[in-house]
């Protein structure tokens, strides 16, 4: 049976829709994850599988969540429940990923296979069908607390079904969703959700209006629908709202190249904590507040990222060694040119000393050749008889 409130939703969102042309696919927005398994809006998953094969986000969520009823004496570990998540897209049909569930923290698998894609020019909206908590958790209700650790004496510890959760039958919970996106304006895209699962998505582990007072639609029925608008070419805004089986649920995520900040409040409906009610009771039916902070980027760009990170960590590596040698070579240039001026200057004096004797050959040569030509002369002359030159140093004989 259908509850106040998803009517009038219901129509004002198909009417915005309907009005809009169709999305086509190589212009879809990338999703954002959702709070606790993989992309989608806030809490329920979309059909939709990234066409770029090897596309991965991870994101980091946080529900407050007061476990005891006096909120003054908890700490930031026990009224904010943690969640991470890992996903990752592959051939444009499938999805595969993995859950680490609060503190503690516990681990689980979700997946999921786009049967059908929609066309521009086609009226039918992509069909998925998948999983989540798919692992051996299987008493975990919607915000993943039916899991603990306990403590003995002696400091050890070991894992335990929370006391409220021993009625949750979640694992793995199957579901299978439509989704039909369309074009607004020229810079922003809207789709609208429906589906349907089991676990998760309608076991309220018979805890009854302690687990959920007000927000249901029909059980196991969850929709929901998202506008996507750019402010700028590298920033994304995405406003989400959904029925998540449970609880109205609405938030933006903001986006700018990968990195993503998302403030979400979930069970709307609620409204403020009625303490008359129990503790349990305002655990799960009161409205809260939900951050995350993803990432999003591509395995195969990062893995050539690190490959070109490497080579260029290679070239530079080169490039200093490169510089050392040539500093190197340069001091060995100087010292050579050093040695050489030095060889240099000593060739140049023994060259001058071999010049000055050779011009002192040289010189008395000359002057031998001079002596000689005034002999000759001597000898020549018709006047007088030539004297015989006296040697240098000759004694007369006795």
């Amino acid at each position: 049976m259908l509850r106040s409130g998803a009517v009038p939703f219901a129509i004002t969102l198909g009417a915005l829709l309907m009005t809009q042309r169709p999305l086509p696919a190589q212009q879809q927005d990338l999703y954002p994850a959702t709070l606790q398994f993989g992309t989608g809006l806030i809490d329920i998953p979309v059909a939709w599988v990234s066409p770029n094969s090897g596309d991965l986000w991870v994101q980091s969520s946080a529900k407050r969540i007061p476990y005891g009823s006096g909120d003054a004496s908890l700490n930031l570990a026990s009224t904010w429940n943690t969640n991470l998540s890992i996903d990752t897209h592959w051939a444009q049909r499938v999805s595969i990923g993995l859950s680490l569930y609060s503190q503690n923290p516990e681990l689980a698998f979700f997946g999921q296979a786009l049967l059908v894609r929609e066309q521009a020019d086609k009226a039918w909206p992509s069909v998925s069908i998948g999983f989540r908590n798919l692992g051996t958790l299987n008493h975990e209700d919607r915000f993943l607390i039916g899991h603990d650790i306990g403590y003995d004496s002696n400091g050890g510890s070991s894992g335990h079904v929370s006391p409220h959760a021993q009625g949750f039958e979640t694992n793995p919970s199957i579901y299978g969703v439509a989704t039909k996106s369309f074009m607004v304006g020229t810079n922003g895209s809207a789709s609208f959700t429906l589906g349907y699962g089991s676990g998760l998505f309608r076991d309220d582990g018979d805890l009854g209006k302690s687990y959920n007072d007000k927000g249901q639609i029909a059980k196991g029925l969850f929709l929901g629908g998202r506008y996507a608008v750019h402010p700028t070419e590298n920033t994304r805004l995405d406003f989400l709202a959904e029925n998540n089986g449970w609880d109205w649920n609405a938030g933006v995520v903001a986006s700018w190249r990968g990195l993503s900040l998302g403030v979400y409040a979930t069970e709307l409906e609620e409204g403020s904590k009625s303490p008359s009610k129990g503790q349990l009771y305002n655990v799960y039916n009161y409205t809260k507040m939900n951050v995350s902070l993803g990432y999003s980027a591509n395995i195969f760009d990062i893995g050539r990222g690190v490959v070109l990170r490497t080579r260029v960590g290679e070239l530079e590596r080169e490039q200093a060694r490169l510089r050392a040698e040539l500093q190197s070579r340069e001091r060995k240039v100087n010292t050579l040119e050093q040695q050489l001026r030095v060889a240099q200057a000593g060739e140049l004096a023994e060259v001058a000393k071999q010049r000055q004797q050779l011009e002192a050959q040289i010189q008395a040569e000359r002057e031998a050749i001079k002596r000689a030509e005034e002999r000759l002369r001597a000898l020549q002359s018709p006047d007088q008889p030539p004297k015989k030159p006296q040697e240098d140093h000759q004694q007369p004989e006795s």
